[in-house]
């Protein structure tokens, strides 16, 4: 490498550590006056919850120093009549599987063929009806 080359390298590595030697000591700083603030705030966050406990604390001693009103009294129920029809549940029968389908066949004079039976038919015939061999 050329001279010129090695000092403008060099140049900027010590830029770069000077840069970052700055910004360690710049953090640092901000981490210890943050953690003075940020324990100020806490512990008046806990103050005020302190204060919130201690007046539902007092609420609910209130509440239980109290003799709840009565109840009002239950109506008297009377048995349902007996009824002499008994119902009795069995389980349904088990489903079979065979099903059965009957469609009537049209009534007409002439019995017709459908295309696909007639396509069938001329390819049986024009293989020559041997196809065993």
């Amino acid at each position: 490498m050329k001279k010129r080359h090695v000092a403008v390298v060099a140049l900027l590595i010590g830029i770069g550590a000077a840069l970052g030697t700055f910004a360690v000591t710049r953090t640092s700083e901000l981490g210890v006056s943050s953690r003075a603030t940020s324990k100020k705030a806490v512990d008046a966050t806990v103050t005020v919850q302190a204060h919130r406990l201690d007046a539902l604390e007092t609420s609910l001693r209130k509440a239980l120093a109290q003799k709840p009103p009565a109840l009002p009294r239950v109506p008297k129920l009377h048995p349902a009549p007996q009824s002499t029809t008994r119902v009795v549940y069995s389980a349904a029968p088990a489903p079979t599987t065979r099903v059965v389908v009957r469609a009537a066949a049209p009534r007409t004079a002439a019995p017709t063929v459908s295309r696909a039976a007639q396509h069938h038919e001329s390819d049986d015939s024009s293989s020559g009806g041997d196809h065993g061999d």
